[in-house]
């Protein structure tokens, strides 16, 4: 039988870690994960219900309302227009939550797509990686804001411009993990066989880079959140009459004297988003790193027998020692 025809087929390959029970098992007991998680689904399903449940209309306008505080009937108060702040908390959560997922899911396919392509071919790797490069010596926020300025200021267009700038960080990191993983030995008994280079990438070296790129994901979607509302108080994302937690503070800013808690409501949901993502981040990551970069094959996992003790004893002792 010959070398490669014992290398174990795709097939026998260990399960990503998705798909492992120990590995839903050690993510619960992350409390990181757990405590991030809770929170962007406590703050999401409220936006989704809470404006039904209790009937609050974030556009609704009450001038004879405006800048009141807190009270039973606007739990954060009111705005300069007499909305109530809590419904447009909610609106605004809703709002970036959307921006931050879809800048996300762009970002990891473009990212995951680019960083494989240029893994797998010199002249491609060339080509991109310089206009990775070019990209990523621009601070982010100078490129956020220049290119939502010259596409316009949609939701649209935010996102667009988010994903430019978040994807080729990804891309780098990504095609780090695809050399790594193309040197590999199933990869190389499936190129020797025959496969296609677009068979190898899809079925072989893609499944080997999801958990990097799912940790990665999760700090850009942090980090969209946080560009977006920045973009928004400059005036360069979401505009009024939509609502958006960084258009709430530009907003809050000018009458932070009179009523406060729009900044400050605002901020604390903002950070604590934020920071839930963070910890989400982290948890995942460090569930993956306890699992190591990428499972060993089951077979040869199960197959691994070690030599009975007496055995090796008698193959390490010296011959003049035997009676």
């Amino acid at each position: 039988m010959s070398e490669i025809s014992r290398v174990p087929s795709t097939q026998t390959l260990a399960l990503l870690p998705a798909r492992d029970s120990s590995y839903w098992r050690r993510a619960l007991r992350s409390r990181s994960l757990v405590v991030g998680a809770s929170w962007i689904l406590l703050v999401g399903l409220s936006a989704l219900t809470l404006p039904l449940v209790l009937q609050l209309d974030p556009y609704s306008v009450a001038p004879t309302q405006r800048l009141q505080g807190p009270s039973l009937e606007h739990l954060a108060g009111t705005d300069s227009y007499g909305r109530d702040v809590f419904a447009r908390l909610l609106s605004g959560a809703l709002t970036s939550l959307r921006v931050g997922l879809i800048v996300c899911l762009v970002t990891a396919v473009a990212g995951s797509i680019i960083g494989v392509l240029a893994a797998f071919n010199s002249v491609l790797d060339q080509i991109l990686m310089r206009i990775c490069d070019g990209l990523m010596a621009i601070p982010g926020i100078l490129l956020a804001v220049s290119l939502a300025a010259a596409l316009g200021p949609t939701i649209s267009n935010l996102i667009i411009a988010l994903a430019i700038v978040y994807t080729p960080g990804l891309a780098r990191v990504v095609r780090s993990r695809a050399l790594a993983v193309r040197s590999d030995t199933f990869v190389e008994a499936s190129r020797v066989q025959g496969a296609r280079p677009v068979h190898i990438m899809v079925r072989h070296i893609l499944p080997n880079t999801f958990s990097i790129t799912a940790v990665q994901a999760t700090f850009i979607f942090a980090e969209s959140v946080i560009t977006e509302a920045a973009l928004s108080f400059l005036g360069a994302g979401v505009q009024q009459p939509l609502a958006s937690w960084g258009n709430m503070l530009n907003q809050g800013k000018d009458v932070i004297m009179q009523a406060p808690q729009i900044v400050v409501f605002t901020s604390l949901f903002l950070v604590l988003t934020v920071l839930a993502l963070n910890l989400l981040g982290d948890g995942l990551r460090d569930t993956v790193d306890s699992r190591g970069v990428r499972p060993q094959p089951r077979r040869a996992r199960s197959s691994r027998k070690r030599p009975p003790r007496d055995a090796t004893a008698r193959a390490i002792e010296p011959e003049g020692t035997q009676l």
